[in-house]
């Protein structure tokens, strides 16, 4: 069945009530949590067990969000300055790191993208799910 004809199909009434985002989601995660169920929905795999799934992504993505907010107004690095007596003077060394956000950020996309795959939301997963489009017989098939 192709995306096309999955679109078409009736979505069960209720099915909404099926995707309840947990609780302990933030204002924002809850928004994207609908979101994510809403897609889920249209496709018809809205599932209740898939809940804590969105959940975990809809958490990572929100992450995401705030960690680009932090990066886009303190920048990717940080200095730090160490002051040692060396041979009774003072040396005082700088050095340039990466924020911690940087690695946070890195690693929050990286499972994001994880779960978008798994929940088969990613445009790989979009081609394998519409992979039952077949072309039209032609004078070649028996080769």
């Amino acid at each position: 069945m192709t995306a096309a004809e999955r679109s078409t199909l009736p979505v069960a009434e209720g099915s909404a009530a099926l995707m309840i985002a947990p609780f302990h989601l933030s204002d924002l995660a809850q928004l994207i949590f609908r979101d994510i169920a809403g897609m889920l929905e249209k496709q018809g795999r809205a599932e209740p067990h898939f809940a804590q799934h969105v959940a975990l992504l809809a958490q990572r993505l929100e992450q995401i969000q705030r960690f680009q907010a932090v990066l886009e107004m303190t920048g990717d690095t940080c200095t730090s300055t160490t002051v040692r007596k060396v041979d009774g003077e003072k040396v005082v060394t700088e050095m340039i790191r990466a924020r911690p956000e940087v690695a946070m950020l890195s690693d929050a996309m990286r499972h994001a993208q994880s779960l978008l795959g798994e929940l088969m939301l990613n445009p790989a997963a979009a081609m394998k799910i519409a992979s039952g489009k077949k072309d039209a017989p032609g004078d070649f098939d028996d080769f």
